[in-house]
């Protein structure tokens, strides 16, 4: 029975993986990619940046609140913590969603407080390359196209970005009681 040192060992294990490595591909080019959630304002489908996402949530049991326009929901006790919620779609177009119970919670940061805007549809996670951006916007409602500044492309598809932010700066979420 030979005895071979541990750190010879270990020296031989090291010059193995790099012959071994010595063969595989590399990665020459690193392109940017954009991570947004796809979701639907009546009949537009959109696209909002991850960073502008706290969570996305079903709709939880709320509690109305008298005194503020139609968009303004209610507020619901999401572990612990108060959230209020509004309709988007009311917000935006002036038209609330004709199903809201079955609708998902995209929840963001309004002003440092986490605020619940519901939407009618949540179309999950959509990874684009940073070369399908494209300043084109598609024909999308004159009521949203305000809040949007760029779009994506692929397969012959446009997702028009809604920027959460730009719509926090609308006056009129701060006037939201009657």
């Amino acid at each position: 029975m030979s005895s071979i040192d541990p750190f010879d060992l270990l020296l031989e294990i090291e010059r193995q993986c790099q012959e071994s490595a010595a063969g595989l591909p590399t990665l020459d080019v690193v392109e940017d990619e954009w991570v947004g959630v796809g979701f639907r304002i009546g009949d537009d489908k959109l696209i909002a940046d991850m960073a502008e996402v706290q969570e996305i949530l079903d709709l939880p049991e709320y509690t109305y609140v008298p005194g503020v326009k139609s968009w303004m929901v209610g507020v619901a006790n999401v572990r612990g913590s108060l959230l209020p919620l509004m309709d988007l779609k009311g917000f935006v177009l002036g038209e609330d969603i004709k199903q809201r119970n079955k609708g998902r919670v995209i929840v963001i940061d309004y002003m440092g407080f986490n605020t619940g805007l519901i939407v009618e549809e949540v179309y999950g996670m959509k990874h684009f390359m940073a070369k399908e951006k494209s300043s084109e916007i598609p024909g999308i409602n004159e009521n949203i196209s305000q809040y949007v500044d760029t779009a994506f492309k692929r397969d012959g598809e446009n997702w028009p970005v809604f920027s959460f932010e730009n719509m926090t700066r609308d006056e009129r979420l701060a006037r939201a009681s009657l």
